[in-house]
């Protein structure tokens, strides 16, 4: 990631969650619950939450299977710390530093890989992919939940004159401004047509999309 992502990361860890429920109208964790029901079925699981930030995923899918073990990993210490926080009391899921260009996570060690509103700050997105392809299992399931940079242009005009609005109440100033910048930036969407073409390229297979909110979020699964 570049540094200006891992600057406004940083900055903004204590306050991750209340930008996020702010920007999306509280639909957030609407879209990250619809990744945890299709994460269901099986009596035990590993599952690593990549990016997992301040763990909401993470944290959702160790409260709804108490026979999964969610690993959550991250670069970023200070989101680390929120999600150690927020996940005292669970026994299932545990949090490590690490970048998911480089996983230093044993090969086939999962059965699924998760994650969430991440793709578009992996600066090498195709090494990222192959790096969760490589810690999953035979059969294991990918799982990518993200904005779609493709949704409607009514619709990006609707959300900016949104955050506008949703923002001006809750943020100073300049806490608006740098989160407008990052907002509006490449790292915040991602092209899903353009992502399944590389899912196929890297051996993929059985990959499905789900459009969620009008197409604005997407959630993408594949096999190994």
């Amino acid at each position: 990631m570049e540094e200006d992502g891992r600057t406004f990361f940083t900055r903004f860890a204590q306050n991750y969650d209340k930008i996020s429920k702010t920007l999306s109208a509280g639909l957030d964790n609407i879209w990250r619950r619809s990744v945890v029901e299709l994460a269901g079925g099986r009596h035990e699981a590993r599952i690593l939450d990549v990016a997992t930030g301040t763990g909401s995923i993470a944290i959702m899918l160790a409260k709804k299977y108490k026979g999964y073990k969610i690993v959550g990993i991250d670069f970023n210490r200070e989101m680390l710390l929120v999600a150690k926080k927020k996940s005292e009391g669970l026994k299932n899921v545990r949090y490590l530093e690490g970048d998911v260009e480089s996983l230093k996570l044993r090969k086939g060690s999962f059965d699924m890989v998760v994650t969430g509103f991440s793709l578009g700050n992996f600066e090498d997105l195709p090494r990222a992919i192959e790096q969760m392809r490589k810690v999953l299992r035979p059969n294991g399931t990918l799982m990518l939940l993200d904005i779609n940079k493709r949704h409607s242009k009514t619709l990006a005009r609707l959300l900016s004159f949104y955050h506008l609005l949703s923002l001006t109440p809750a943020f100073s100033s300049d806490t608006r401004h740098e989160i407008n910048l990052y907002i509006h930036s490449e790292a915040s969407q991602v092209d899903k047509e353009m992502l399944i073409q590389l899912l196929v390229q890297k051996g993929f297979r059985e990959i499905r999309s789900k459009d969620l909110s009008f197409k604005a979020v997407f959630i993408v699964t594949c096999k190994k």
